[in-house]
């Protein structure tokens, strides 16, 4: 039914990206495409670039592309996968890449946050789910 499936992993909540994977590796059927992302964010804000020279930025989004291969490839088996590591916002970032690759599944790990978090941050989840142009699946840890 879907054929190309965008799975964006926050590697900083471990117990949701192993969780997430081990889901989509069971369910994954031959021929799907699947796209695998993560996001750095911060970078981008001209307060908090000046900050960071432009080779810290490149170092730190090679080193999330690695760990997510690595676990990627101890999670998901056989299933063949791409990796792809952004800096930005993450929402944006997320449909942006969905509408890029054609995506017409996205699968997201829901994240507990308190009711201020909500409020400051608002939820990638939530804003996800309103904004892309394809279904989402939102798996609950």
């Amino acid at each position: 039914m879907f054929k190309k499936i965008l799975v964006p992993v926050d590697l900083q909540d471990s117990k949701g990206t192993i969780s997430t994977l081990n889901a989509v590796a069971k369910y994954i059927d031959e021929g799907v495409e699947l796209h695998l992302m993560s996001i750095l964010p911060g970078f981008q804000m001209p307060m908090v670039a000046s900050y960071f020279p432009k080779e810290a930025i490149e170092q730190a989004l090679a080193a999330m592309k690695s760990e997510l291969e690595n676990i990627a490839n101890q999670k998901l088996g056989n299933v063949p996968f791409d990796v792809e590591v952004r800096e930005g916002k993450a929402h944006k970032e997320i449909i942006k890449r969905a509408s890029e690759i054609g995506a017409d599944l996205i699968i997201m790990s829901a994240q507990k946050h308190g009711a201020v978090e909500k409020v400051m941050l608002g939820s990638v989840t939530a804003k996800v789910t309103e904004r892309a142009k394809c279904s989402v699946l939102v798996l609950k840890n």
